[in-house]
């Protein structure tokens, strides 16, 4: 009885607070939106008591995000059904906030636009990251929300309309938004930047929706003050053309998922060094620290750096380019200035083909060839399902066994890919006898962590002794992409830097060893500089400006003209296309067809277990025996005439990458 009397005086709260909405609808919306702001606000911090500190610190901060949110759903008011509204506005903020506060569990990055770009990506990697029950729940979650919605748009009472009233309450609360983010510093572009360069702070220090439409509406790199057709010219005009050398070794460059030398943590003991490889080649090769732009994450954006010597400061916060203005634009890069000298440029990757849109955005890069996971034999995956190294040094002499001339070869490993487990039981794990004074609870998750860098590792030692067997002199240049997912502040590292990272440049020939520290979008002009080589504008500018005074001014200047300005470095127009990306470097073929009892056999060669038979371009469910045949079940054979490819097909969303030349069945 007593709990029927409760029900009642809920329902009659909520009624009342309901009916105080459609009569004053002003009121409601920002009491709603001044709550939707300070939940959004817990939940990305997994704190009240850090919420209302952030409150009382910067008013300012909060403000602007409370109007902001409010300006979103005082939007509900300008339709007829704006309970419902008020609803679905009020519940997208909410809901975005949520959704942070749960991805700040599983990484560092907070989310932001370019998650939702990114979305086809995450898809496929969600497996890793969340338990079956937990990814059933999230849709069921999903489908019960879109139901709710629809059962409460059918049932919502229609309101007369006041749009005077609607639009001084919309303008009001997007001015007072406005106003209130044009008095922080991260209202100046400059500044922005300098905030931005770490996101999980900015997000800390100005709040989830402050920071969320900052990175919707701050893209691409904005015009400099200076910008003109004589102040391009004149940059490009005082770079000397450098003395040519007649060395051109093959480049290998690798790119180590997460891969950074552990001893810079204080605090954590263990009793064997996990990278005795990337140690030794350290010591007696050229090396130094490598200032990333990501921390936890951010791959794609530490490779944009590397292959095209342009520096993601100058880019809006949180951008990926490879989702954005390489969707549509090719640009320099060291690939294109080796490609000029005779090399073959090819990309590899033990990942699916479609991470991060590198089927289509390496032709933007320059590439020839790609070569994704979907093109390989012999994979062996880790405990949590992402692909061993090992399987890319087979890989790599593959491709420089593919050429007669010099290769350019970029490699993305991906073994030390987060999530990061906890329980992983090995023999491994045990014998590393690991303690973290500053996070214990992190203890097992790091044990699992270090188990992938000694197999990485023992996957650079193996590479560098393949290479070194070899005739043709060749030049591998080793670093890590970001650091790892972990709980890990600048006082725990002995660098002091969350955003270093280092690098190596090994040698099969005599080379001096020249240590330096470098930014990521400096690398490859200085692998090259190293030999001799200074094609390309951005090499050339690297080479020669990086002492001076206005350096950074003029990189600005530079990525702007190339990327969204007149192109004036060339004459007006940008002399790349996109190349005609080739998938894989062994040509897949179909010799030979069998059709026998309802099996038919298709023989030839470059299968792997990705490859599908297709009949008239419609794949069939495809059992790979081998590289050389395929098999599938068919109750009779395939009509005369027909056309019989096989495809290869993306591993994350069944894209075809790529499909042999037809045999018609006879």
């Amino acid at each position: 009885m007593a709990l029927d009397v409760k029900k009642r005086k809920f329902k009659g709260a909520a009624g009342d607070a309901w009916e105080f909405y459609l009569e004053h609808p002003a009121k409601a919306s920002i009491v709603l939106a001044f709550a939707v702001t300070f939940l959004i606000e817990c939940a990305s911090r997994h704190s009240i008591i850090r919420c209302v500190v952030f409150m009382f610190a910067h008013p300012v901060n909060f403000l602007t995000n409370f109007a902001i949110v409010t300006a979103i759903v005082s939007l509900s008011n300008l339709f007829k059904k704006r309970s419902f509204f008020l609803t679905l506005f009020a519940g997208l903020c909410l809901g975005m906030g949520i959704v942070n506060g749960i991805m700040l569990i599983f990484r560092v990055t907070p989310l932001g636009l370019i998650d939702i770009r990114l979305l086809s990506s995450v898809f496929s990697i969600m497996g890793v990251y969340l338990e079956v029950w937990q990814i059933v729940l999230i849709v069921a979650a999903v489908l019960a929300v879109i139901a709710g919605l629809v059962v409460l748009f059918l049932k919502s009472k229609k309101y007369p309309v006041n749009l005077r009233f609607a639009a001084i309450l919309i303008v009001a609360s997007t001015l007072s938004s406005l106003g209130l983010y044009s008095l922080t510093v991260v209202g100046h572009r400059q500044e922005r930047q300098d905030t931005f360069a770490n996101i999980a702070d900015a997000y800390s220090q100005y709040g989830f929706v402050y920071c969320f439409f900052t990175g919707a509406v701050d893209t691409g790199i904005d015009m400099p003050d200076f910008y003109s057709k004589s102040a391009v010219n004149w940059l490009v005009g005082n770079l000397k053309p450098g003395e040519e050398s007649s060395m051109r070794p093959n480049i290998v460059m690798v790119q180590l998922e997460s891969f950074f030398d552990v001893a810079y943590l204080d605090d954590v003991h263990y009793d064997e060094n996990p990278i005795p490889n990337f140690t030794r080649l350290k010591d007696q090769c050229s090396s130094g620290f490598l200032t990333v732009p990501s921390v936890g994450a951010g791959t794609a954006n530490t490779e944009f750096e590397v292959l095209s010597g342009m520096s993601l400061d100058f880019f809006g916060m949180g951008e990926y380019p490879y989702k954005t203005i390489l969707q549509e634009k090719p640009c320099e890069t060291v690939v294109r200035d080796l490609s000029a000298l005779g090399y073959t440029g090819t990309a590899i990757h033990n990942n699916t083909g479609t991470f991060y849109g590198r089927d289509k955005v390496f032709a933007q890069l320059g590439f020839d060839n790609f070569v994704p996971i979907e093109y390989m034999n012999g994979v062996e995956y880790n405990p949590i399902g992402w692909a061993k190294d090992a399987v890319l040094k087979d890989e790599i002499i593959k491709a420089l066994d593919s050429t007669e001339n010099q290769d350019f070869i970029f490699t993305i490993t991906v073994q030390g890919h987060g999530k990061y487990q906890r329980g992983v039981d090995s023999e491994e794990t045990e014998n590393l006898n690991i303690t973290w004074e500053d996070d214990p609870e992190d203890e097992e998750a790091f044990a699992y962590y270090l188990t992938q860098l000694k197999e990485t590792d023992q996957f650079i030692g193996d590479l560098i002794d393949a290479l070194d067997r070899r005739s043709e002199p060749t030049v591998v240049v080793l670093y890590g992409d970001h650091l790892p997912n972990f709980n890990i502040g600048t006082q725990q590292l002995e660098n002091g830097d969350i955003f270093q990272t280092e690098y190596v440049i090994w040698s099969n020939f005599a080379a001096p060893e020249l240590d330096e520290d470098l930014s990521a979008y400096q690398l490859s002009a200085k692998v090259l500089g190293d030999l001799g080589i200074d094609s390309g504008l951005l090499t050339k500018y690297h080479l020669q400006m990086r002492d001076s005074e206005d350096y950074l001014e003029g990189l600005q200047l530079l990525e702007y003209d190339m990327l969204y300005g007149e192109y004036y470095c060339a004459g007006g127009k940008n002399p790349y296309t996109a190349t005609d990306l080739h998938m894989g470097v062994t040509p897949i073929r179909v010799t030979d067809t069998v059709y026998e009892n309802g099996i038919l056999t298709v023989r030839g060669q470059g299968f792997t277990p990705w490859s599908r038979v297709a009949i008239e371009d419609e794949g069939l469910e495809t059992v790979f025996v081998d590289s050389e045949t395929l098999t599938v079940d068919l109750d009779e054979p395939p009509e005369a005439g027909s056309a019989l490819t096989v495809q290869q097909v993306s591993e994350a969303d069944g894209t075809v990458l790529s499909e042999s030349v037809g045999l018609f069945w006879r």
